[in-house]
């Protein structure tokens, strides 16, 4: 159950990064709204009740994230690779993520993992 709590939550995590760097991610966000238009009753369900304005992740200037997902902390240290617009997890459990960002400012990020489209707003 927890890996997939934790697959799920950086599916929610991934995209890819539009001209910006990566300072622009420094700093802790929240997750506001999946983009996907496919999304079931259970899995709307499932949003509202365990992830929006629930779900945190915090990147620090020290290369160490924190994230908070279904009740449970993790975390680990993150990298970000500008060719590739990819940001890098690997946990404190050794499980390693790519995130791919599609959008980045200074207050919105938009991460794409899978077929998954995920906004989350800075805090």
């Amino acid at each position: 159950m927890k890996k997939i709590i934790t697959m799920l939550f950086f599916l929610i995590v991934s995209m890819t990064l539009s001209a910006q760097s990566a300072g622009n991610l420094e700093g802790k966000w929240i997750f506001k709204k999946a983009l996907n238009k496919k999304v079931d009753d259970l899995g709307r369900q499932t949003l509202k009740a365990d992830i929006i304005d629930k779900m945190t992740f915090e990147f620090k200037n020290n290369s160490e994230f924190i994230a908070f997902a279904f009740g449970q902390n993790m975390n680990g240290k993150w990298s970000f690779n500008e060719k590739t617009k990819s940001i890098t997890l690997i946990t404190s459990e050794k499980e390693k993520f790519n995130l791919l960002v599609l959008k980045l400012t200074e207050a919105e990020v938009i991460f794409k993992l899978g077929l998954g489209q995920f906004l989350m707003k800075k805090i």
